[in-house]
């Protein structure tokens, strides 16, 4: 089992970035309004390794649809897929149904050059496979993470963390996903992290978004934003925290295999 945590992914991003949840209240118009943080652009932890049981089962489940998902994405793969195989992250949270103890596991099975291939999502209670889609076409992610049902209906959100660097530059991004009976749901794509620390510009410099939500039938989101001129510099607040739209400016494509 190799370790994928650090993978390139379709989104720009070349090591994972944590999220971390918290409740804060703050004044908008004269109303106050409480928010939850999703993920900091400044930290740079990462998922747990799994278990080699987790690994067995997500691999288990893998090998025997193996057909259908290289059917339902039609990425061809330049890697060996009997020895790329891995869990690139996992989550716990109410996926499928409400107040149910899921984990979803985030896998890839093979790349197709440096940001995409095919991946997918399994969702696991009780041992048994309850959901699996795969995904690819728009490139491969690093890590999820659940969230705590952000338009509170009762399930579990997912935050894939993706990113990579190219020609010097690195970006990174998340994106807000959620299971519904007619499919996987995307809120859509929240930047969180950019640099030119790879560049031969005389002017290095990077800027992270703190992203925070007000949970809600239609979630409110808002970033606040730092900067620092140098890898291990001080991050500096630039912008207090603005209402802000997630990117919706690609198709998402999820695959149902089960």
């Amino acid at each position: 089992m190799k370790n994928s945590n650090k993978r390139i992914g379709g989104l720009f991003q070349t090591f994972s970035l944590s999220l971390i949840f918290g409740a804060s209240v703050f004044v908008i118009c004269g109303q106050s309004v409480k928010s939850t943080l999703l993920f900091d652009g400044r930290d740079a932890s990462e998922s747990a390794p799994p278990m080699p049981a987790q690994y067995d089962l997500v691999k288990r489940e893998v090998r025997k649809n193996e057909s259908a998902i290289r059917e339902a994405t039609g990425m061809t793969c330049e890697e060996d897929e009997f020895s790329s195989l891995d869990i690139s992250g996992m989550t716990s949270g109410s996926f499928t149904k409400p107040n149910a103890r899921q984990t979803a596991y985030l896998y890839e099975l093979c790349r197709s050059g440096r940001a995409f291939g095919i991946g997918g999502i399994l969702v696991v209670e009780n041992s048994q496979v309850v959901a699996h889609y795969v995904y690819g076409e728009n490139g491969l992610d690093a890590d999820i993470a659940a969230l705590p049902d952000i338009n509170e209906n009762g399930f579990s959100e997912i935050m894939m963390i993706g990113g990579g660097t190219g020609q010097g530059y690195t970006k990174s991004a998340v994106e807000i996903i959620e299971f519904t009976p007619g499919g996987i749901k995307s809120f859509g794509i929240a930047d969180t992290y950019e640099d030119n620390f790879g560049t031969e510009n005389a002017k290095k410099s990077a800027k992270a978004f703190r992203i925070t939500v007000s949970p809600g039938k239609n979630p409110v989101f808002f970033r606040e934003t730092y900067v620092r001129k140098s890898f291990e510099g001080k991050w500096i607040l630039s912008a207090k925290s603005q209402k802000f739209s997630l990117r919706r400016d690609y198709e998402p494509k999820f695959h149902k295999i089960s």
